[in-house]
């Protein structure tokens, strides 16, 4: 049975929204801008007229044709939309707050690890009207969580941000989500942030469900890889930090699969020592070679062999392992690459990105 499970129909001015199907406990709606997913997240917390049914773990929430619809306050969701709304009369502290059961309201403990996990302790005394887009963010999320949800629902939780600091965030909902278990819907225009946070990816486009699945299965069917654009991270992989190397330039990264493979990427001295993170290089930054590399100044090489070749006009997608390396049809055929040849990866230290940490 499905955590998450979806017959939903809201009437928009441009098309109907139309989304039948059972999502589980880590899932992402993806979508250009204008195809619904805001909608569906608003149908999903109460805060729209919908028709059809929801079910959350089991619990019937909403069902027009029994004239059943729970109120949003009771539903136990945490929405948290892209500009925050916060209360604009409440201190930072006040909104965290605001929604939390009475009976936790003195659980300062709570209420402390919370605020040092994103990061809130100098915003406490604050307004809401001297804060930052992201930090209202951040803000909201604290006062989402502190209301003991059962669903988080998530409206691009990147957005406007500056790339380190989206990376951080992308970093801490992965964090909660393993610490704490709260089930996450997400949803966002952006693949990577499907890929960095999300199991399954359901697809709109004109309120209608284009596509539904596992994410890299969805994100990366044959049928998909013509759509991507440059920096579209078609790779990633979680690791963990190992050292440091500032004059080397360098941090070393240990891959938590794949072999457990010692990577180098970029000086990245924030990152703490064994800290989790995603990692990522896009598929035009893997090189294969046939022999293990030798005097190249990039320094990273995964073996592995090839599990298939993926045309896509005038490329091909070469599959190693759980990586994908983008080639020219040329390189192909030169190279003589086949199902079962044996490869190396090559990747310069700087084509490797942080994506979450």
């Amino acid at each position: 049975m499905a955590f998450l499970d979806l017959d939903l129909r809201v009437v928009l001015d441009r098309f109907p929204l139309e989304v039948h199907a059972g999502l589980g406990e880590s899932a992402a709606v993806l979508g250009p801008s204008g195809a619904g997913k805001t909608t569906l997240l608003e149908a999903i917390a109460g805060l729209v007229r919908a028709e059809g049914r929801l079910a959350i773990d089991g619990q019937v929430i909403f069902d027009s044709a029994a004239r059943l619809s729970t109120p949003p306050e009771k539903r136990r969701l945490g929405y948290v939309p892209q500009d925050g709304a916060l209360f604009p009369h409440l201190s930072v502290l006040d909104n965290l707050n605001f929604g939390r059961p009475k009976p936790r309201r003195h659980d300062s403990a709570e209420l402390h690890d919370l605020v040092a996990m994103l990061g809130l302790e100098e915003l406490l005394v604050r307004m809401p009207r001297h804060l930052s887009g992201g930090e209202k963010r951040r803000v909201a999320l604290g006062r989402a969580l502190l209301s003991e949800p059962r669903l988080l629902l998530l409206d691009e939780p990147t957005a406007g941000l500056d790339p380190v600091r989206a990376r951080k965030a992308l970093a801490g909902l992965r964090r909660l989500r393993a610490e704490r278990g709260i089930p996450l819907l997400l949803v966002t225009h952006d693949r990577r942030e499907a890929l960095a946070l999300a199991d399954e990816v359901l697809m709109l486009e004109r309120g209608q469900v284009r596509a539904h699945g596992p994410v890299r299965e969805v994100l990366l069917a044959p049928e998909r890889l013509s759509e991507l654009n440059e920096g579209a991270w078609e790779n990633v992989a979680a690791a963990r930090v190992a050292a440091h190397d500032e004059s080397g330039g360098i941090t070393e990264v240990r891959l938590i699969e794949n072999g457990q493979a010692t990577i180098s990427i970029p000086w990245t001295p924030d990152l703490p020592l064994d800290q989790e993170i995603l990692l990522a290089i896009d598929a035009g930054d893997l090189l294969i070679a046939l022999a293990p590399p030798s005097g190249l100044s990039a320094r990273n090489a995964l073996a592995g062999r090839i599990n298939a070749l993926t045309p896509t006009g005038s490329a091909v997608y070469a599959h190693v392992g759980p990586w994908l390396a983008h080639l020219t049809p040329a390189a192909v055929k030169d190279l003589a690459l086949e199902v079962g040849t044996p490869v190396w990866l090559v990747a310069k230290t700087h084509s490797w990105r942080v994506a979450a940490g």
